[in-house]
Protein backbone atom coordinates (compact mmCIF):
# COMPACT_ATOMS: atom_id res chain seq x y z
CA UNK A 1 0.00 0.00 0.00
CA UNK A 2 2.58 2.16 0.85
CA UNK A 3 4.49 1.53 -2.10
CA UNK A 4 1.76 2.16 -4.23
CA UNK A 5 1.30 5.50 -2.60
CA UNK A 6 4.92 6.46 -3.62
CA UNK A 7 4.62 5.11 -6.92
CA UNK A 8 2.13 7.83 -7.32
CA UNK A 9 3.53 9.94 -6.26
CA UNK A 10 6.27 10.19 -7.68
CA UNK A 11 4.85 9.64 -11.12
CA UNK A 12 2.97 13.02 -10.31
CA UNK A 13 6.15 14.94 -10.02
CA UNK A 14 7.35 13.46 -13.19
CA UNK A 15 4.66 14.72 -14.69
CA UNK A 16 4.34 18.38 -12.97
CA UNK A 17 7.68 18.70 -13.86
CA UNK A 18 7.17 18.19 -17.28
CA UNK A 19 4.37 20.62 -17.66
CA UNK A 20 6.85 23.08 -15.85
CA UNK A 21 9.31 23.10 -18.37
CA UNK A 22 9.93 26.18 -20.56
CA UNK A 23 10.48 25.30 -24.23
CA UNK A 24 14.36 26.68 -25.40
CA UNK A 25 13.31 28.47 -28.07
CA UNK A 26 10.78 30.47 -26.22
CA UNK A 27 13.50 31.78 -23.82
CA UNK A 28 15.56 32.49 -26.82
CA UNK A 29 12.99 34.42 -28.67
CA UNK A 30 11.90 36.08 -26.00
CA UNK A 31 14.80 37.14 -24.36
CA UNK A 32 13.44 40.66 -22.75
CA UNK A 33 10.41 39.19 -21.42
CA UNK A 34 12.17 36.02 -19.37
CA UNK A 35 15.12 38.22 -18.48
CA UNK A 36 16.03 37.83 -14.58
CA UNK A 37 13.28 34.82 -14.56
CA UNK A 38 13.62 31.50 -13.39
CA UNK A 39 12.60 29.09 -15.69
CA UNK A 40 13.29 25.58 -15.96
CA UNK A 41 14.47 23.69 -19.39
CA UNK A 42 14.89 20.14 -20.64
CA UNK A 43 17.24 18.71 -23.17
CA UNK A 44 20.52 17.27 -24.17
CA UNK A 45 24.17 18.57 -23.95
CA UNK A 46 25.92 19.38 -26.72
CA UNK A 47 29.48 18.67 -27.43
CA UNK A 48 29.89 22.18 -26.64
CA UNK A 49 31.36 22.83 -23.02
CA UNK A 50 33.78 23.89 -20.79
CA UNK A 51 34.77 23.30 -17.45
CA UNK A 52 37.16 25.31 -14.81
CA UNK A 53 37.79 23.97 -11.14
CA UNK A 54 34.10 24.02 -9.90
CA UNK A 55 32.57 25.84 -12.67
CA UNK A 56 31.27 24.69 -16.22
CA UNK A 57 29.27 26.28 -19.49
CA UNK A 58 28.01 24.22 -21.63
CA UNK A 59 24.91 24.37 -24.03
CA UNK A 60 22.17 22.47 -23.97
CA UNK A 61 19.55 21.56 -27.12
CA UNK A 62 15.87 21.45 -26.58
CA UNK A 63 13.05 19.27 -28.64
CA UNK A 64 12.33 22.92 -30.61
CA UNK A 65 16.04 22.29 -32.41
CA UNK A 66 17.00 25.48 -30.12
CA UNK A 67 20.38 26.00 -27.83
CA UNK A 68 21.48 28.05 -24.88
CA UNK A 69 24.28 28.04 -23.13
CA UNK A 70 23.91 27.00 -19.39
CA UNK A 71 26.20 28.28 -16.50
CA UNK A 72 26.46 26.27 -13.60
CA UNK A 73 28.58 24.97 -10.70
CA UNK A 74 30.30 21.74 -10.81
CA UNK A 75 31.57 19.04 -13.66
CA UNK A 76 30.23 19.63 -17.19
CA UNK A 77 28.16 16.98 -18.12
CA UNK A 78 28.77 14.82 -20.80
CA UNK A 79 27.51 15.20 -24.64
CA UNK A 80 24.31 13.57 -24.91
CA UNK A 81 23.73 13.98 -21.62
CA UNK A 82 19.33 14.49 -21.22
CA UNK A 83 19.12 17.22 -18.35
CA UNK A 84 16.50 19.31 -17.06
CA UNK A 85 17.77 22.47 -16.10
CA UNK A 86 16.43 24.79 -13.36
CA UNK A 87 18.14 28.95 -13.14
CA UNK A 88 18.06 32.54 -13.37
CA UNK A 89 17.97 33.90 -16.90
CA UNK A 90 20.80 35.83 -17.49
CA UNK A 91 20.47 39.08 -20.24
CA UNK A 92 22.81 41.36 -21.31
CA UNK A 93 21.24 44.54 -23.08
CA UNK A 94 21.60 44.66 -26.49
CA UNK A 95 24.71 47.46 -27.86
CA UNK A 96 24.45 48.96 -31.02
CA UNK A 97 26.57 46.49 -32.46
CA UNK A 98 25.49 43.32 -30.92
CA UNK A 99 22.37 41.51 -28.93
CA UNK A 100 23.74 39.10 -26.65
CA UNK A 101 22.07 35.61 -26.27
CA UNK A 102 20.66 34.78 -22.86
CA UNK A 103 22.32 32.12 -20.90
CA UNK A 104 20.47 30.16 -18.05
CA UNK A 105 22.46 30.39 -14.48
CA UNK A 106 21.86 26.92 -13.25
CA UNK A 107 20.90 26.14 -9.64
CA UNK A 108 19.49 22.87 -9.87
CA UNK A 109 20.52 20.28 -12.32
CA UNK A 110 18.38 16.81 -13.06
CA UNK A 111 19.39 13.93 -15.48
CA UNK A 112 16.42 12.25 -17.23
Amino acid sequence: MIGRRLWTVALLLVAVRALAATPIGDVVKNRDAFANQIVTVEGTVTGKALGYKSEGIYDLRGADEYTITIVGRGTVPAAGTKLSVTGKVGRKPPDEEFDFPPVILESTRVVQ
